[in-house]
């Protein structure tokens, strides 16, 4: 197997992923193509040595041939030294020089290149190996000579005649490297209001450097190379801090202008990483990224910084001895520390210091994206816990002035990192910038949270003293949407916000706490970057005062949690706790950004933090929480004599009502779960109503198995229990996490509960079958009940079997919905829909398990539902706002974004889009996906930017193969162009038999671009199966079910099908599209690129068997003949290869292995789950997703129970929700609720004639025990 010549462009690497929920046969095609290319990788480089070894052979006469090893030795330019010399006539080597000299004098245009050419051609063609000698070295001992197997060097020996063709060389060197670094370091005024640091593309760079390694070695090429750098950063960085809008000065002009010029710093070291890694081995490569951009950094910003001291001691001197009198600690002042530094003491102001915090956070993040950008192009582990950034500089800035030369190169030395031991790690010594600075930061930091604190808590105090006796709340970060005034803190809340899920986070906490805590959050950015030891002053500091706040809050929060109740409303306690729970999540996060620094404990008193405190505090106030709720209803609601005079002769408001006690125990538990719903983190909210409800309803279940009522009464105890059991079913939507809590009582819960652990909906089942069976004995009419117990009297004491029915309360109270085979197998079909929509909208947030399972059951019946009865599946003439159709066109955005990642279930997108799909034309959409022209729905938008985000990966190739092309055509072009002078010609020695190349013609010229596009095409269809494979599988299922609706296109799809079609079609617009071309490869294409590219296009469309417009051009025909003919049938089984990947095979291979959206199990679910979350936008698609629904629930579930609606509701999905996005669910009307069941109104005739099916109830209770029936018996 052989590498084809023309075609050794295949084996690239193009950035082409297979997502990680990809088929098998998606990752056995991957990995056959790699072990293909690696084979005939392989195989090609031993040919060419092969082939050599052989040509070499041939020309060491009387010798053996070389080996595989010295064949490689000759590559390295440090063994030309050794060879053995011969001599080359000392005046002919004289001329030759003297005549490049007087060349390169001249006015003649593309001299240097011309030269340039002329002496590669001589080195690869005559096999002349010219001095490669660095510039200082006067050695004689590395003058070239020649060998006698046709590799020439020009002799050498110690006398004056060498030195003087030294210096001639010398002198010739010296000006074509002047010429190739003044194009290295070419920068035009537009680039540099672009922020671009070259004019010149990768590939040029490339070659230049190349050049120069022709030249001189490569550790002084680098070198010099490393001086330009170094200027071109530091213009980038005098450009940024000079031209900042907005006027600032100080320390916010710093923060600016760094975080303006931090993504330009980014891309030029992604470009040089590109450039270095063609050049250098990877440890270089770190020593030049830290000399030329991180140490210039570090330096520019140690300087900048030193000058803003200078600023600051002035101003804030003057400004402190102005206000001294007024005030010695004011919220914008902090006062001069006692310890002078350098013998001055000035000081900073809070607004100095929230500068200095967003300056260190910007660093923070360049320092994070470089590691992670060096790790992914030079493979080095840059982003382990090993830490691969270094604090500390070995070098001065007197180093860098000496490397950092102009074009003529006279500055620069080796006396560089690059003649040191090769880098190991990155060194980027920002922090050292702040040491100046240390002993006020640490005194600022103390102060500033010190004032937040004082002032905070006073203004609390002030508001509590008022009589506003309530907690007065705000949202925390992680339920509050980013807006103007803070999206500036964005990336300080990322970087700090704690490791904790949304339904773990508290929704409101108190407000005098959120603003203490924001301040703290804004400054552990600051206090984590200060890890270096002479830094640690900073981070003592924050952690000392976040203790002493902390603390502060602490006593704040006890303090008012002694006031319930006797002064303060029990609503405060669910707002102390979870001000609590809040500020010990974020506690734990400080010690854990801390402590992951490279400090000592020792150093960094972490134990100052409170977070045992406060995780024995939010205990207590849980506790005493749960257990005041629990003491209100058994001591107080609970205690309602009337009610409960079992014994009064006289029935219960003449039979009519429930007792006022239930009802007011119902009323009591809705409002609580509406305090609860507001603040607590969702997880906590149904804990802690879930306890209360088991604990009173155990209280409740003890009485009525204890009640003796009259005769009169027996009603009143039928439908007091008939009311509980309906007001348990509305709260248990609310404490239950599944279906399956709901419906099963499971064996596992129970033994749950005998470990210790709390499983509060499973102790309601059983209390509530134990209020069923007291109201079954108590209530019961006598006679069925003497008939069902006493016809077979040996009956009662018999065990019940595991085959007699058991009769559930849910059952017994709505047996519609809870059927007896649901309660046994679990709900299924309608009922399960139902049950999964009230659970998702009575839960205190959005529970995204329960939100994607209930998207995905039953082929995507919900969202069907949604678009089904929406205005895209509505007559065409239904007036619409455009924020109605804007917010639609959102929501079918974000279905597409979170099905699409849904690689286990590869279906779900098809079909929850279906009613859209054909409503809308879609399939015809997707034939003509590459046609941008056209106005398309929403929906053709998003499958294009996939198809395109694979296709741009192929065109980043192919523009970089061309502006290869380009430049070794350019170089050669040059040398075609100009006529190299006879004068040199004449001089060139004959011992070197050089013969001129003929200037090529047009004809040579077109063959070359013929050549550019069969390789271009092989590259297209060698990469085109992954190209398939890197598609989501929903979307390539989409294709699938498109091409079965396009029955009127079989003709053209026959030998493709329709993803390939589309595919290609967006890979020829991309082609013929030069704004793609360059925004994509991010390099500037000139005429001739373009219509290279453009050919390549044609030959594209020729091979989908699109007809051209006008004359097919014969070089388009050329192309497919010569690939035809190189490769016969190829571009046909690559096409068979690539369709294979979109077959049915695919999609039923996965329909078996169980990931069918119907078989989906709850670990599968889970996965899923991660899949989304893990993708950028995931969590916020399902959370838009939550809000539309919940906004048309009533809606939603009519038609999921497929019951008629009511006339006054919406027949129309409303996806514009607006404000109402956030549906306040948690609200709690008292004058609504007194006499409500949730939404409906309780009919206290319906509770009390309810129609218990007592022939079915009673069968189920005939193997109780004797003991319970006699006692409840006893009691009638």
């Amino acid at each position: 197997m052989e590498w084809p010549v023309d075609f050794s462009d295949d084996h690239a690497f193009v950035d082409l992923l297979v997502p990680g929920g990809s088929t098998d046969l998606d990752f056995e095609q991957f990995l056959k193509d790699t072990e293909e290319k690696l084979k005939l990788n392989a195989n090609s480089t031993e040919r060419q040595l092969k082939e050599l070894q052989a040509k070499m052979g041939e020309s060491c006469t009387g010798k053996h041939p070389p080996s595989p090893t010295e064949v490689m030795q000759w590559f390295n330019i440090r063994m030309h030294n050794n060879l053995k010399p011969d001599t080359t006539g000392h005046q002919d080597l004289v001329d030759f020089f003297r005549a490049l000299q007087q060349y390169l004098r001249s006015e003649v245009e593309g001299k240097e290149e011309v030269t340039l050419q002329l002496l590669l051609n001589l080195s690869a063609k005559g096999g002349v190996c010219f001095p490669c000698t660095p510039s200082s070295s006067l050695s004689s001992s590395s003058l070239p000579s020649q060998h006698a197997s046709s590799i020439h060097l020009i002799h050498s020996v110690r006398d004056e005649s060498s030195l003087e063709i030294q210096e001639a060389w010398d002198d010739v060197r010296l000006r074509l490297r002047r010429h190739l670094l003044d194009r290295l370091s070419s920068c035009n005024q537009e680039q540099q209001a672009s922020r671009h640091i070259s004019t010149l593309s990768i590939p040029e760079r490339v070659h230049c450097l190349q050049q120069l390694c022709f030249l001189y070695p490569e550790s002084e090429v680098l070198t010099v190379y490393q001086g330009l750098r170094c200027q071109a950063v530091l213009a980038l960085l005098h450009s940024a801090l000079n031209h900042i809008p907005g006027g600032q000065t100080g320390f916010d002009r710093l923060a600016v202008g760094f975080r303006s010029v931090v993504p330009s710093l980014i891309q030029a070291l992604r470009e040089e990483l590109h450039v270095l890694s063609r050049l250098a081995e990877s440890h270089t490569i770190l020593g030049f990224i830290n000399v030329s951009y991180l140490c210039i950094v570090a330096w520019e910003l140690a300087s900048l910084m030193e000058r803003e001291c200078e600023t600051a001691l002035r101003e804030n001197t003057t400004l402190s001895s102005k206000i001294k009198k007024y005030s010695a600690r004011s919220r914008a002042t902090v006062v001069p520390m006692e310890v002078p530094l350098k013998s001055r003491s000035f000081n900073l102001t809070s607004h100095q210091l929230g500068a200095l915090t967003q300056l260190a956070c910007t660093l923070l993040g360049f320092e994070s994206n470089v590691k992670e950008l060096v790790t992914n192009m030079t493979f080095i582990n840059c982003t382990g816990e090993t830490p691969c950034i270094k604090g500390i500089l070995k070098k001065t800035r007197q180093d860098t002035d000496r490397t950092t030369d102009g074009a003529d190169g006279k500055k620069a030395t080796t006396d560089t990192l690059l003649q040191t031991p090769e880098a190991q790690v990155l060194e980027f010594d920002w922090r050292s910038a702040f040491k100046g600075l240390i002993p006020q930061i640490a005194h600022c930091v103390k102060v500033v949270l010190d004032d937040v604190c004082t002032n905070n808590l006073q203004q609390e105090e002030a508001l509590h003293s008022s009589g506003h006796i309530s907690v007065t709340l705000s949202r925390t970060t992680g339920h509050t949407l980013i807006t103007a005034s803070n999206a500036n803190n964005e990336h300080l809340r990322e970087d700090s916000f704690y490791a904790y899920s949304e339904r773990e986070t508290p929704k409101m906490i108190a407000k005098f706490c959120g603003a203490i805590m924001a301040e703290l959050d804004a400054l552990l950015p600051l206090a984590a970057a200060c890890r270096d030891s002479y830094l640690l002053e900073v981070q003592s500091s924050f952690v000392e005062a976040c203790g002493k706040v902390a603390f502060a809050i602490l006593g704040r929060l006890q303090e008012r949690a002694l006031e319930v109740p006797s002064s303060a409303p029990l609503k405060n306690l669910p707002a102390l706790l979870a001000t609590c729970i809040y500020v010990y999540q974020r506690l734990e996060s400080y010690h854990a950004k801390l402590k992951d620094s490279t400090t000592t404990t020792a150093k960094v008193p972490l134990t100052l933090l409170p977070i045992q405190k406060y995780q024995d505090t939010a205990e207590a106030l849980k506790d005493q929480l749960t257990s005041y709720c629990i003491q209100v209803c058994s001591t107080g609601i609970l205690q309602d004599a009337e009610s409960h005079h079992w014994a009064d002769p006289k029935p219960f408001y003449e039979g009519e009502r429930c007792s006022f006690s239930v009802q007011m125990w119902f009323y009591f538990l809705y409002g609580l779960r509406s305090d609860l719903w507001a603040v607590l983190s969702a997880d906590l909210a149904k804990e802690v109503l879930g306890e209360v409800l088991s604990e009173t309803l155990q209280c409740l279940v003890q009485r009525y198995a204890r009640a003796r009522p009259s005769y009169k009464r027996h009603q009143q105890i039928r439908c007091d229990i008939t009311a509980l059991l309906l007001y348990v079913e509305q709260l248990m939507w609310s404490v239950c996490d599944s279906p399956e809590a709901l419906v099963h009582v499971n064996a596992s819960a129970a033994v749950a509960i005998i470990a210790g652990r709390a499983n509060w909906p499973y102790q309601i089942h059983n209390l509530c079958d134990q209020l069923l069976m007291a109201m079954v004995i108590n209530t019961a009419p006598l006679s069925l009940l003497h008939r069902t117990f006493m016809r077979n009297p040996g009956e009662k004491s018999t065990p019940q079997t595991p085959d007699k029915t058991v009769i559930h309360w849910l059952n017994a109270i709505d047996p519609d919905l809870f059927t007896e085979q649901s309660m046994r197998d679990g709900l299924t079909g309608q009922a399960a829909s139902a049950c999964q929509m009230r659970l998702l909208t009575s839960d205190p947030g959005s529970n995204p398990k329960l939100l994607l399972q209930m998207l995905l059951y039953r082929d995507c019946h919900l969202p069907r539902i949604l678009l089904e009865n929406s205005y895209f599946c509505k007559e065409n003439d239904l007036q619409m706002s455009a924020e109605s159709r804007n917010a639609g066109d959102d929501f079918i955005v974000v279905m597409f974004n979170l099905l699409t990642c849904l690689s286990a279930a590869p279906k779900a997108l098809t079909q929850a889009l279906q009613p859209y799909l054909e409503r809308a034309h879609i399939w015809e959409h997707l034939y003509t996906l590459a046609d941008t022209a056209r106005t398309v729905p929403v929906i053709t938008s998003c499958v294009r930017a996939v198809i395109t985000k694979s296709t741009n990966s192929l065109l980043t190739h192919l523009v970089s193969m061309d502006m290869e092309w380009q430049s070794t055509e350019d170089s050669s072009g040059a040398f075609s162009k100009w006529d190299i002078p006879e004068t040199i010609l004449a001089k060139i020695p004959k011992e070197w038999n050089y013969t001129p190349l003929e200037a090529r013609g047009e004809e040579t010229a077109a063959k070359t671009v013929t050549g550019l596009a069969i390789q271009a095409l092989s590259f297209i269809f060698t990469n085109l199966p992954l190209a398939v494979a890197s598609l989501p599988l929903p979307i390539r299922f989409l294709f699938h079910v498109a091409e079965k609706n396009l029955s009127q296109h079989a003709r053209q799809l026959r030998i493709m099908g329709l993803l390939l079609w589309a595919l290609l079609g967006c890979l020829v617009q991309g082609l013929e599209d030069p704004d793609t071309l360059e925004q994509v490869s991010g390099l500037a294409l000139d005429r001739g690129a373009k219509d290279r590219l453009a050919l390549l296009a044609e030959c594209l469309q020729a091979t989908m068997g699109i007809q051209q417009k006008g004359v097919p051009k014969p070089t388009v025909h050329k192309v497919l003949q010569v690939l035809e003919e190189k490769r016969p049938k190829w571009t046909t089984m690559q096409l068979q290869k690539a369709r294979k990947l979109c077959s049915d095979n695919v999609f039923e291979q996965e329909r078996e292995s169980g990931v069918a959206a119907a078989e989906l199990t709850e670990q599968k679910i889970g996965l899923m789950l991660l899949e989304v979350c893990h993708k950028a936008g995931g969590s916020d698609y399902l959370r838009q997703i939550y809000h539309i629904i919940q906004g048309n629930e009533e809606l939603l579930m009519y038609k999921l129970t497929e019951r008629d609606l009511p006339n006054d509701a919406s027949h129309l999905v409303n996806f514009d929700l607006g404000s109402k996005s956030h549906v306040d669910t948690t609200y709690f009307n008292p004058l609504k609720q007194f006499d409500h069941i949730g939404k409906k109104k309780l009919d206290q005739s319906a509770v009390v004639d309810w129609a218990w099916d007592w022939p079915r109830l009673l069968p189920a209770y005939q193997g109780m025990s004797q003991v319970t029936f006699k006692t409840l018996l006893a009691n009638r």
